[in-house]
């Protein structure tokens, strides 16, 4: 089953570990809209020590979601969005989420939105465009594709427990990096683009853009799942 969103809803979980250690669960709001997905990314987030909100932007190409400040309520956001369109009240209320140090992972489809607005690419360290600009090509995309994720050798949380893995997703071509990027994962195949995981500082708050994502294929690879949990991990800095 696709579907465009799910409704609004607050979803607790929280291990029975975590609450006899007295520690509060990471606070993370997850952001969709504007790009229809399969409703089994759910499963992605569950039995995990999270207090998670889903919130959708309402029409699917806006960005809704931050016609009120949010930054103070949540430790971490992940985008699963895709808006075409921001205005800008609401760039301020989402520009404050790095002001306010709090981390942000970016995931699949939500590293095309906002092609017009040059601030998400300096936040993302990507350009993507669905249009030729300035002599560059326009971005790729091929559904189901047999490929790798390796680790890059290096030490970091996000990669923690995490091996090298195969899936079967969507792969990104043409997109073009900002030299700053950290890799943590890469591939090598012929439609995408050489890295496909890798983080980055934005003003005050840490980043983890993750460019595979897309169906329920991946949902369920349990190499895939730690990765986004230890991505969210990772980008709040909460002691």
């Amino acid at each position: 089953m696709v579907t465009h969103h799910v409704s609004r809803r607050t979803l607790l979980v929280a291990a029975s570990a975590g609450l006899a250690r007295g520690a509060s669960p990471v606070r993370l709001l997850v952001v969709t809209g504007g790009h229809e997905f399969h409703e089994s990314f759910w499963d992605v987030f569950k039995n995990r020590e999270w207090k998670m909100e889903q919130r959708a932007h309402e029409p699917a190409d806006t960005c809704t979601v931050y016609d009120r400040p949010i930054a103070p309520d949540f430790d971490a956001v992940l985008l699963y969005d895709m808006p075409r369109n921001i205005t800008e009240a609401q760039q301020r209320n989402f520009l404050a989420l790095f002001e306010h140090g709090v981390g942000v992972v970016v995931l699949h489809h939500a590293l095309a939105g906002l092609q017009q607005w040059g601030a998400f690419e300096e936040i993302t360290g990507l350009r993507m465009r669905e249009k030729g600009e300035g002599g560059l090509p326009p971005y790729i995309y091929k559904h189901d594709v047999d490929f790798e994720l390796q680790r890059v050798e290096l030490k970091h949380p996000v990669l923690e427990g995490v091996p090298s893995f195969p899936v079967l997703d969507e792969t990104y071509g043409r997109m073009y990096y900002h030299p700053d990027i950290q890799p943590l994962m890469v591939t090598n195949h012929a439609t995408s683009i050489p890295v496909v995981v890798w983080t980055r500082t934005y003003k005050n708050s840490r980043l983890v853009m993750i460019q595979p994502g897309h169906g329920p294929q991946i949902f369920v690879n349990q190499a895939f799942r730690r990765l986004i949990a230890n991505s969210v991990q990772w980008v709040q800095r909460r002691k």
